[in-house]
């Protein structure tokens, strides 16, 4: 059987290398990282295992992975219940949406206008279908303008940075998973029952999913190597020579999960001058993320606020205790604020505690009074959200296709940062999984199936 090596320990990387083992091949897995999970991972703050962001293992998952995770996991994985509000307005209402408590908190002159869109709704998709060009449009031709005005707009400027009529409209496709007013309508019905606004997550916070998956991985005789970089990637006849900090490995195959700069940068032969070029042209927001560590059990009871107006720089704000039944230590919590920027500008470059100042005036603002902190820590993503610009989408096809023809070099590039999509975990996982099974016995990369499989990953929807 094969030799393959797996470039990155994320959840994608981690599924590529257990379906590549059960099949037969030979896996060597590298991580630049001291631990598994990447941006999926979960460390500790204060004594309390906190993760990278708001995550959870979405019910929409395929079985096949959620068996995976209940075998292994058992009571770890937890069934909870979702209890997350929206500012809006200056109100909160309640997320996921729900019928009794939209009639008593959405702002009155919001829900009348966004009902009579909802009214229009059919006529205006059928009269603008055609013509939907950006972010704004296709989210206004959907669920109308006073909803992609007054949420959508102000939000994907937020996470974005720049106006949403400078969007395309395949991030709306992509992000944003409601069809139309009927669909929000029928999501809010479900969300009247508790089964229909639940997740799961583990007791150990959502990086124990990845290490789960690790666990299985060695088991299945992986060759994990924690702290190991890449340095290098050179295609030579049916084999792929991978440089690393530790040493040389010649591999018949590579699944890579590294960010798209990163491979470009690694490859060789190098990239074409066009595909630089437009790689430089394709920007991704980084995110901020201030952990403040608060002298009480529970800030609030719910696990995440989300503010999409220009009223706070924070977008959300979630609370890890809340998403689980765990081993937290009592009489003190720990809150992640998400502030969404530019890699190296001024908020990037903010202190800690400066950020933390800025998040407690912030919440402030909106009620949400954070008493005295006992702490301040932050981590600092450099490419979290990747902008669908009108003005790029050309630049992404030409990338999209040199990532392809590497394929016939025997590397495969997938995950979120490898192919530069925004996903949910069970899509990744379907990925590492579809990238193994492209991968015959002697290493040679099937471009069809592969192809196919990206063309599939092209019409995975966000959930929220």
């Amino acid at each position: 059987m094969a030799e393959i090596v797996v470039v990155g320990a994320g959840p994608a990387g981690l599924m590529a290398a257990i379906r590549s083992a059960q099949a037969g091949h030979r896996c060597v897995v590298v991580e630049a990282q001291p631990t598994v999970g990447g941006l999926a991972g979960s460390f500790e703050v204060a004594g309390q295992r906190v993760d990278h962001g708001s995550h959870r293992l979405h019910p929409a998952t395929d079985e096949r992975f959620l068996e995976l995770f209940r075998s292994r996991l058992g009571s770890d994985l937890q069934v909870r219940p979702r209890n997350g509000r929206i500012r809006l307005g200056g109100r909160w209402v309640a997320f996921p949406l729900r019928a009794g408590d939209m009639v008593r908190n959405l702002p009155l002159s919001f829900a009348a206008r966004a009902a009579l869109d909802a009214a229009a709704g059919l006529r205006r998709r059928r009269r603008r279908g055609a013509d939907s060009v950006t972010f704004a449009d296709e989210v206004s031709r959907r669920l109308g303008p006073t909803v992609a005005r007054e949420f959508y707009a102000p939000y994907a400027r937020k996470l974005y940075g720049i106006e949403a009529d400078q969007l395309d409209r395949d991030l709306a496709r992509r992000r944003v998973s409601a069809a139309g007013a009927g669909a929000i309508l029928r999501r809010v019905a479900r969300a009247t029952r508790p089964q229909g606004r639940s997740f799961l997550y583990p007791r150990r916070g959502y990086g124990q999913l990845s290490e789960t998956l690790a666990d299985l991985a060695v088991e299945l005789g992986v060759d994990l190597r924690l702290g190991t970089r890449v340095l290098g990637l050179r295609a030579a006849e049916d084999s792929v020579l991978v440089s690393l900090n530790g040493g040389l490995l010649d591999a018949d195959a590579v699944l890579t999960t590294m960010p798209v700069p990163a491979l470009a940068a690694a490859v060789d032969p190098s990239p074409p001058p066009a595909v630089v070029e437009a790689l430089q042209r394709c920007r991704s927001r980084a995110v901020v993320l201030v952990y403040l560590v608060v002298s009480r059990d529970r800030f609030t009871p719910f696990d995440a606020h989300y503010f999409p107006g220009p009223e706070t720089v924070v977008a959300r704000l979630s609370e890890p205790k809340n998403y689980r039944d765990g081993d937290d230590p009592p009489g003190r919590t720990v809150l992640c604020a998400e502030i969404a920027c530019w890699p190296g500008d001024e908020l990037w470059q903010r202190p800690a505690d400066q950020l933390g100042e800025l998040v407690a005036a912030d919440m402030a603002r909106v009620g949400l009074e954070i008493p005295a902190l006992e702490a301040v820590e932050v981590r600092r993503l450099p490419a979290v959200y990747p902008v669908y610009e009108t003005s790029s989408m050309g630049d992404r096809a030409t990338v999209d296709s040199w990532l392809r023809s590497l394929v016939a070099d025997r590397i495969v590039s997938l995950g979120r940062h490898g192919l530069g999509v925004l996903d949910n975990l069970h899509h990744v996982l379907a990925m590492g999984e579809a990238a193994a099974q492209s991968v015959g016995s002697d290493g040679a990369v099937d471009e069809a199936a592969w192809d196919r499989s990206l063309d599939g990953f092209a019409s995975h929807v966000v959930e929220d």
